[in-house]
């Protein structure tokens, strides 16, 4: 592979101007010159040193994006398609702003702040926190910058997104009531442990209470996963008497289990129960009925973080910011008007 030396050389230039090329110096190559280099650099195969340009530049142009990993499941969180969109979203931003993306996934705090040290991240996102005491200790540790998706502690100093999970939760379940419903159930995992799916299920009991009605204990669902979990929801709803005539999910997936078995035993969506999830994400689309779902707005998401993480890492004072994303209803098919 050629050096350099032999870059710059064959191109007519200096070494340094083939080191600014390689870092993307702005203002210091002409536009001609660089593609030349380029052209160059293409033709003889080189593969600039990374290891190399990081102690030079102090930068490895990289940012982790920390992911849980369950023990008794680990590749679970990258079967919801929400987690990969927003994976997928974060590459398509930080590699147009000249960035690597490197996944690291954790069981526990010491895994995830050894990626950050022993990669020598520019930065860090964690996603989906799940255990508030991990996620704790990883925002007090972590010596780059990071921005924390879905999950803010009042008493550190820190940066991150969240949606409006509590009003997602109200707004679809006061869809339901203003379409008659009364029985009206919530499913979703961990809703007594998980802050996201907790703050979903708070705004579902608000609502409810507008109509001077309580969550009924019988008709709320913990420990339901996936698509899998919203199957095996459907058949045991199809065995109780009284049964909710709505189900709120606190994810799209849930929703899209129970529907295709209902549909599988010969019962029909809306008409024999109606669904709502959460998340706006493409199995929403294109199931049969359409689901009716609230949007979060995965992109905004994912653009506010980024913001915040190059800002945080050009200035090293701004460690303490919550951003809020709105969110809204998307009415589709899978809700029926009852009298």
């Amino acid at each position: 592979m050629a050096t350099i030396k032999e870059i710059a050389a064959e191109a007519g230039v200096s070494a340094m101007t083939v080191s600014n090329v390689i870092n993307n110096v702005r203002g210091k190559v002409s536009p001609e010159t660089e593609k030349r280099v380029r052209e160059i650099m293409e033709k003889c195969h080189y593969v600039p040193n990374m290891a190399a340009r990081s102690l030079i530049s102090k930068s490895s142009h990289t940012i982790a994006l920390l992911l849980p990993m369950w023990p008794n499941s680990p590749s679970t969180l990258l079967l919801n398609p929400y987690a990969g969109y927003l994976v997928g979203y974060f590459a398509e931003l930080l590699r147009a702003r000249q960035y690597y993306v490197m996944l690291g996934p954790f069981f526990d705090a010491s895994e995830a702040l050894n990626v950050v040290r022993t990669w020598h991240t520019d930065g860090a996102i964690q996603m989906f926190p799940h255990d508030d005491a991990i996620t704790h200790e990883i925002v007090e540790k972590c010596e780059a910058p990071l921005v924390v998706m879905d999950r803010y502690f009042e008493d550190l100093n820190m940066l991150s997104v969240c949606i409006d999970d509590f009003k997602g939760g109200y707004l679809a379940t006061r869809h339901l009531l203003e379409e008659g419903h009364r029985r009206i159930g919530f499913a979703g995992p961990s809703v007594f442990t998980s802050t996201v799916v907790h703050a979903r299920y708070q705004g579902y009991a608000a609502a409810l209470r507008e109509y001077g009605l309580e969550p009924n204990p019988a008709w709320v669902f913990d420990s339901v996963y996936r698509n899998e979990g919203g199957m095996q929801l459907a058949e045991n709803l199809l065995q109780m008497d009284p049964r909710p005539t709505a189900i709120f999910t606190s994810e799209d997936l849930i929703a899209c289990g129970i529907l295709k078995r209902f549909q599988e035993l010969g019962f029909s969506v809306p008409e024999d129960i109606s669904l709502v999830g959460f998340d706006n994400s493409e199995p929403s689309k294109i199931v049969t009925p359409m689901l009716t779902t609230v949007n979060q707005f995965i992109r905004r998401k994912a653009d506010c973080a980024v913001e915040m993480l190059l800002r945080a890492m050009e200035d090293p004072t701004y460690r303490k910011d919550q951003k809020m994303i709105d969110v809204d209803l998307v009415k589709r098919s899978t809700v029926a008007h009852i009298g």
